[in-house]
């Protein structure tokens, strides 16, 4: 009975140290330091916190940089606060991080556009002209939100997160974005029904020096975006609605191109033809631009659709540029097939050339992009011309012009002599025949009537 006690001793035995070594490992304990505490008189002070390897690094805080988190960002309703903390020199590049620097590249990247605005002109000539929205190429690789500044006040809806500064976000607001939301679905459908947009964070600056200062944007800009942080920011104006709209097509029309992005000229007319066609209001801008393409002032396609960059443009070239590629959108989605433009955009995102994808989604003629820029100029002229575009009246007065100046010539002509007098009687008759021409007019339905042939009685009394 003995020698059974002692065996099941020895197995448990050998059970506890076949188990405790990985359960102490578990723990963060090294079995070794832990057996030596056990037999030695004095106790180490350290066995109670975990020992973690030498290798292993403590994970700097992530609350202040947003370029640290390079997985995708969870759904926050309600951000952690800022916490105070001393701002790091920029200057100092040797001490910040490969993150940091990226961060402040972008920043600069941001400050660079701002120089589209023209120092000749003046703010309120280019109040309206919307800013380059920024695209970097690594826009796929989302980063986190950064948590509210201080001052704003924080809400979260299905679609949105919202940042608003000094105010509460109401329910209107909740509200206008959500319809917002709404109907670029809906128009947007080909390209939100198989993507579904990420959450946005939307942040509502009351000012603009405060909307200058955050985002180093000009404040003549009024909103922007970040495809990358997924991020408008807009200023609370009277423009809020159409810049809203517009900044948000960036951001779910360019969503379904990633990880490439889409070209300028598209993402940027098709941003400008949402905000015309939801708000049915032009800029000022539009119509002057699309007066000088009129006359023969455009850019070339091939110059158009290769800029990625419109930093180095003035205003007023920069003013055409967004005309164009928005009258070049209207075009392929009014006048052409929508399942043609979604093959196009289709194309253009497994990379292939603009010529060729103009030719799988159009086929014939579209083989050059000068084709489709002298369609497009055509098709321009035409509308302009049938009065859909502008309302052109000067043919109108011309006409009127040219018939008082007849008549005014003709009383004079009377007191002249008798050949004039009988040489303008009968052109007056010539010409008084051509507005009239009641000939077509009689010969509609009473011819039927009284000529009751192959015995017709009935249909038209």
């Amino acid at each position: 009975m003995n020698t059974v006690k002692k065996l099941v001793f020895f197995l448990w035995l050998l059970a506890a140290v076949l188990v405790a070594p990985p359960l102490l490992r578990s723990f963060g304990l090294n079995p070794k330091e832990v057996v030596k505490d056990l037999f030695s008189d004095t106790p180490r002070k350290d066995v109670i916190a975990p020992v973690l390897p030498k290798s292993v690094e403590p994970v700097p805080s992530q609350e202040d940089e947003r370029g640290r988190a390079r997985e995708l960002r969870p759904d926050i309703s309600v951000p952690p606060a800022r916490k105070a903390e001393p701002v790091k020199s920029v200057k100092d590049t040797s001490a910040l991080t490969p993150d940091e620097k990226e961060f402040n590249e972008m920043i600069s990247g941001l400050e660079n556009i701002a120089g589209m605005a023209s120092a000749k002109a003046p703010e309120e000539e280019i109040d309206d002209l919307p800013v380059q929205a920024y695209r970097p190429a690594n826009a796929a690789q989302k980063v986190r939100w950064l948590p509210p500044p201080p001052g704003f006040s924080t809400a979260d809806t299905f679609n949105y997160l919202i940042y608003r500064e000094k105010n509460p976000v109401t329910a209107t607001i909740k509200t206008v974005l959500d319809n917002i939301h709404g109907n670029l679905m809906l128009d947007l459908t080909p390209f939100t029904i198989i993507i579904k947009p990420n959450k946005i964070l939307v942040m509502l600056f009351g000012a603009k020096d405060s909307y200058m200062k955050y985002t180093k944007r000009p404040a003549w800009s009024g909103a922007s975006s970040d495809l990358r942080a997924d991020t408008m920011y807009v200023i609370e104006s009277d423009s809020f609605y159409p810049l809203s709209v517009h900044e948000l097509t960036h951001l779910y029309f360019d969503g379904y191109f990633l990880p490439t992005i889409s070209p300028l000229w598209l993402s940027e007319g098709m941003a400008v033809y949402m905000q015309i066609t939801t708000t049915k209001e032009k800029p000022s801008w539009v119509d002057r631009s699309l007066r000088r393409i009129l006359k023969g002032d455009f850019i070339p396609f091939e110059e158009m659709t290769q800029t990625e960059d419109l930093s180095n443009y003035s205003t007023s070239q920069a003013e055409l540029w967004y005309t164009q590629a928005y009258s070049v959108v209207s075009y392929l989605l009014q006048t052409r097939t929508r399942d043609e433009f979604y093959r196009l955009c289709n194309e253009l995102k497994s990379k292939t050339p603009l010529y060729q994808a103009l030719y799988r989604a159009y086929g014939m003629p579209f083989n050059r992009i000068s084709v489709l820029e002298n369609v497009w100029r055509h098709d321009l002229q035409k509308a302009y011309e049938e009065g859909k575009i502008l309302q052109p009246a000067a043919p109108k007065k011309t006409v009127k012009t040219t018939v008082t100046v007849t008549t005014q010539n003709a009383a004079p002509a009377k007191t002249g002599a008798s050949k004039q007098t009988a040489a303008k009687a009968a052109s007056q008759p010539a010409a008084a025949k051509q507005p009239a021409k009641p000939a077509p007019q009689k010969t509609k339905i009473n011819k039927l009537q009284m000529v009751p042939t192959n015995g017709y009685k009935g249909g038209f009394n």
